[in-house]
């Protein structure tokens, strides 16, 4: 058993800070939610860096205390630091696509496998600047592999911006398309264009996640006239909450599309329709 002068923290140490409590009173979805710190997100609250630079020291100093801490951390470097990490991939039109952070990269970039040559097909942090970070948050190659729709957002927002990429030229489409962070696209299977969800556009409020919509948009056409696929209300025979988001899904060699609408919660409900219905607007 541990004698009390090895439990007692290094006279080092700083001791705790103690942050100030003001309730501010929320009501989210008709539940009432008390946040008794929402002064901490004002970073030019006077109070705010003196309390973030006593708990980096007090946390500094517990941590620097621990025996073995040094030769622990080197070890963890050792084994993780500098390691490739892959995460996701798709082969389409005979090309293989994966992103993957790699060996002392802050961030994941997008690379396609051609025959034996792999090469960056997009490189977020070329986008970085001196204030501020880009971050590639999600892709999908047309069926033919011969374009790229993905996101990109500023600063771990996940606040993504919709773009289309030219597999072989290597040039950016003129489509920008905001408020995607959770698009989720979905090819046709000529690769003409795509399916994709997005959110409302309000911006830091409780209710940017609800009633999002699905929309088609074909390339070269003006992504403000994307017509609604699905929203809440838009079809009296499929009626849905407005925590729940609507997705069209396709697969090559189908005719047929599905509407999944999906929340937070581990169930989802899955219609399906004629593909030329879906684009017509009369499923």
């Amino acid at each position: 058993m541990m004698g009390s002068s090895a439990r007692s923290e290094s006279p080092q140490v700083p001791a705790a800070p103690i942050a100030r409590v003001e309730a501010v009173t929320d009501n989210y979805f008709g539940e009432q939610l008390i946040d008794r710190y929402r002064w901490m997100e004002n970073d030019q609250d006077p109070a705010w860096l003196p309390f973030l630079r006593a708990q980096n020291d007090r946390t500094r100093g517990v941590l620097d205390a621990l025996p073995g801490r040094a030769a622990l951390l080197a070890r963890v470097q050792q084994l993780s630091g500098d390691i490739a990490v892959p995460s996701g991939l798709q082969r389409a039109g005979g090309r293989l696509f994966f992103q993957q952070r790699p060996a002392g990269a802050e961030n994941f970039k997008l690379f396609v496998v051609e025959g034996k040559s792999t090469r960056v097909l997009i490189d977020p942090t070329a986008l970085d600047t001196a204030t501020g970070h880009v971050s590639l948050d999600w892709w999908r190659a047309s069926p033919d592999g011969t374009r790229i729709v993905y996101g990109l957002s500023r600063n771990g927002s996940e606040d993504s911006v919709l773009q289309v990429l030219d597999i072989k030229t290597g040039l950016i489409l003129p489509e920008r398309i905001p408020n995607t962070e959770g698009a989720r696209p979905q090819w046709l299977p000529d690769g003409s264009g795509f399916f994709y969800n997005q959110l409302t556009g309000k911006v830091d409020t409780p209710e940017r996640y609800l009633d999002s919509r699905a929309r088609f948009h074909r390339l070269g056409s003006d992504p403000a006239a994307d017509p609604i696929i699905m929203a809440r209300g838009r079809d009296p025979a499929v009626v849905f909450e407005n925590i729940q988001q609507p997705y069209v899904v396709t697969a090559v060699g189908s005719d047929r599309a599905l509407l999944v609408l999906q929340d937070v919660r581990s169930e989802l409900r899955i219609l399906i329709a004629p593909l030329t219905d879906v684009l017509s607007g009369t499923a």
